[in-house]
């Protein structure tokens, strides 16, 4: 059985169409844990007006938030699969025994799939793609993008999401870092790419008027030295791996919105350097976040016997200059010393879009 957890605020307009989408899968064994969280419209009135016994709903007369009551639910759930629907999303009539047939194996923990975006008026305007991921390289990527699903569309085996729960601290990204709880259990996932999910976006589910800090907590709180131990990319052979993960980490984040947050592991990382060598690298990778690439390639190529780490951001300096033949170099470089180094490939792969991009599916060629 899967146990659909449903948060509802003041969610009226679209709640109907969002609980029928449920209630109208092809797969039927399910209960619906519907929560409205101090609602003042008319979502109540929505809600009992149907009438399904797999529906159970509690009602808060204050507003708690979407992180209570998503623990709310899963302390109430009694299925051996567990997902969360927005109360204005939709899902397609066969989303759950699609999902349901990608567990073929036990060391699969989560499924999950594309979404369309859609608007108020039912008007599709996006397309989100995801695709599958290791749980190693989960947390780099977390770090350099965000979450690398669309965590609406997960189901959850059970076992994977066990006496896990939302950090109620946290206003904006709570599913993210939810999300990463779940891969420190090393689950593997498996992805559907179809548009299974309906994800709406209007006006007052977008993400307004959030202070820097609201929206940057759940980063903030993932970025502690116990986390930055974990970076694989590292290796082991890397002699001084604190002060190298605060640097990669730094750089990631720094390529993203939090400047601020990838700024202060560089100013962490300095009295890390010990080495001459240890100091060409911090200038290397400074180069790389104040993006004077000269000079990150000018002190990257100072190190002698350059390990993986300085071979690929050596690389990634050369990208940066346009120069592909010599980019494309250093990563092989960087793989022939460290098979397993996931980053080069991925740099690798960034050579070949700039170059030139061939999508294989083609359905939508016809129709531009």
């Amino acid at each position: 059985m899967i146990s659909v957890i449903m948060s509802v605020y003041n969610a009226g307009d679209y709640l109907k169409d969002s609980i029928n989408s449920l209630l109208q899968q092809t797969e039927k064994d399910f209960e619906l844990i519907i929560i409205n969280d101090g609602s003042t419209d008319n979502s109540e009135e929505v809600i009992l007006s149907f009438h399904d016994e797999r529906i159970r709903y509690i009602k808060h007369e204050e507003n708690k938030g979407v992180a209570h009551t998503r623990n709310e639910g899963l302390k109430l759930a009694k299925g051996d699969f567990i997902t969360f629907h927005d109360a204005d999303d939709l899902s397609l009539p066969h989303r759950f025994e699609r999902l349901l047939a990608e567990f073929c194996c036990e060391h699969i923990g989560y499924v999950h799939s594309d979404m369309l975006l859609i608007n108020e008026n039912d008007s599709p305007f996006s397309y989100w793609q995801t695709g599958n991921i290791s749980p190693d390289d989960i947390y780099p990527f977390f770090l350099n993008v965000g979450t690398p699903f669309n965590n609406a569309s997960i189901l959850f085996r059970k076992e994977a999401v066990e006496n896990l729960y939302y950090d109620e601290s946290i206003k904006v990204g709570s599913d993210t870092d939810f999300v990463l709880k779940v891969a420190k259990g090393g689950w593997r996932s498996s992805h559907v790419p179809e548009p299974l999910y309906l994800y709406r976006r209007h006006q007052m589910n977008l993400t307004k008027n959030r202070s820097y800090d609201d929206l940057a907590k759940h980063i903030q709180l993932n970025i502690k030295e116990e986390n930055l131990k974990t970076l694989k990319e590292v290796g082991e052979d890397v002699e001084n791996r604190l002060l190298a993960a605060k640097l990669i980490a730094g750089l990631a984040l720094s390529r993203r919105w939090m400047t601020r947050e990838g700024y202060a592991l560089f100013y962490e990382a300095i009295p890390l350097v010990k080495t001459e060598r240890d100091r060409r690298f911090f200038e290397g990778m400074k180069g790389l976040v104040e993006k004077n690439y000269a000079h990150a390639v000018h002190h990257f190529q100072q190190i002698e016997n350059r390990n993986h780490l300085e071979e690929n951001y050596l690389g990634e300096a050369l990208l940066h200059m346009r120069k592909y033949k010599e980019a494309y170099d250093q990563f092989l470089r960087a793989l022939q010393l460290s098979p397993n180094y996931h980053t080069p490939v991925k740099n690798l792969k960034v050579i070949g879009i700039l170059r030139g991009y061939n999508l294989i599916d083609k359905h939508a060629d016809p129709f531009r």
